[in-house]
């Protein structure tokens, strides 16, 4: 008889991280459904075996549909006009405090956000001319993180650095507080996602995640193999 399998549903799942993601959750066994805005978008997840369920990440409703019967959530979700302050808050504050008090409200067991470095106390991880200019969409992740951390349910923020299409490297660096910066694959990130599902360590805390290799020595980050 087949065990049933945790199903995670995963945000902005045809995205360019959503994507490494998607796939990671299924070399590792897991159920996928796919939060998509269209569901041509996610015929491929289908074809792997996953589900896909169209959902307006702006509509509470649509999103406690959405995630019926998951046992945990991924987000993704990233607004693709960093510079448009209305866009910013749709997507990377209301989107994902819709998926949280959805989370509260099904019972979901977890709920792993993909971040930023930059955000919060990781400020200094990023040079002055960046803060500057992405400002706004960093106090807009901002909020949506305390959302999170606040929903009653348990979670990981991952806050990466600059996000690389390079190859998983396994050797990833983590720190807390903003003590780390850097450059990761998106490959790598979805390790550690799909990680924090299961990995009590990783339970409700926030971490700046990057390579390893591209850390500074001095800044003494923790770095496991994944």
């Amino acid at each position: 008889m087949e065990t049933c399998k945790t199903i995670v549903a995963v945000a902005g799942a045809t995205g360019r991280t959503g994507s490494f993601i998607v796939k990671e959750l299924f070399q590792k066994g897991y159920g996928v459904r796919g939060l998509v805005r269209s569901s041509a978008r996610g015929a491929w997840i289908k074809d792997l075996g996953g589900e896909i369920v169209e959902a307006d990440i702006t509509s509470p409703e649509s999103v406690e549909q959405a995630v019926k019967g998951v046992d945990c959530i991924i987000s993704a979700l990233g607004s693709k006009k960093p510079f448009s302050p209305q866009e910013d808050n749709r997507v990377d504050n209301m989107g994902i405090q819709n998926l949280a008090r959805a989370a509260k409200k099904r019972g979901i067991k977890h709920i792993a956000v993909v971040s930023s470095i930059g955000v919060g106390d990781s400020s200094s991880g990023l040079p002055f001319i960046l803060r500057l200019l992405m400002g706004p969409v960093l106090r807009t992740k901002a909020k949506s993180e305390a959302a999170v951390k606040s929903c009653g349910v348990g979670y990981t923020i991952i806050r990466p650095g600059a996000l690389t299409d390079n190859p998983a490297s396994g050797n990833v660096a983590f720190g807390e507080g903003g003590k780390i910066n850097g450059r990761i694959s998106r490959a790598d990130i979805a390790r550690v996602c799909v990680d924090a599902l299961t990995n009590h360590a990783m339970k409700n805390r926030v971490f700046e995640v990057v390579d390893a290799a591209t850390v500074k020595e001095a800044r003494r980050p923790f770095i496991i193999k994944i």
